[in-house]
């Protein structure tokens, strides 16, 4: 859903690439699904809180109709191993959907070498199944320490 998102606000002008990418940021750090906070901060910023509540109810309704129907119609054939290979499929595409707003963060972003390598620690740190939580706090106290000795200069 995110590459869609990002195509229909860039359209529709409801929101800058910047702005898109800060959203996108801010979506990682909030608790929930990503896609719906995206929607509800564009939301808020198009219509106040009317907005944000709109569309969190129109990005959610779809799904929870749909997977309400699948869980119904599935669960007499989920044993079926040609039902289980599909969602076993539709699990790969996951990582190459993400992929180019990845790529696109990484060129907007990524400003010097010190953004490179606290990307490369962040990377690295998920890699070792540390917690989300843990890598914002260490990597927000190591921007925090550069910044803060910069001024020091």
């Amino acid at each position: 859903m995110l590459p869609l998102i990002q195509k229909i606000m860039k359209q529709r002008g409801w929101a800058t690439e910047k702005e898109i990418l800060n959203y996108y940021a801010l979506s990682q750090m909030t608790p929930g699904i990503i896609a719906v906070n995206i929607s509800t901060f564009v939301g808020y910023k198009l219509k106040g809180w009317s907005g944000a509540i709109c569309t969190m109810i129109g990005i959610i309704a779809p799904s929870l109709i749909v997977i309400t129907l699948l869980a119904l119609g599935l669960s007499k054939i989920w044993t079926d191993p040609i039902v289980q290979n599909a969602f076993a499929s539709v699990q790969l595409m996951v990582p190459a959907l993400i992929l180019p707003i990845i790529v696109k963060m990484v060129k907007d972003r990524a400003t010097d070498r010190f953004c490179l390598v606290l990307m490369g620690l962040a990377l690295f740190l998920a890699l070792l199944n540390c917690s989300p939580v843990e890598i914002l706090l260490l990597c927000g106290f190591v921007s925090f320490l550069r910044f803060y000795m910069r001024g020091k200069k």
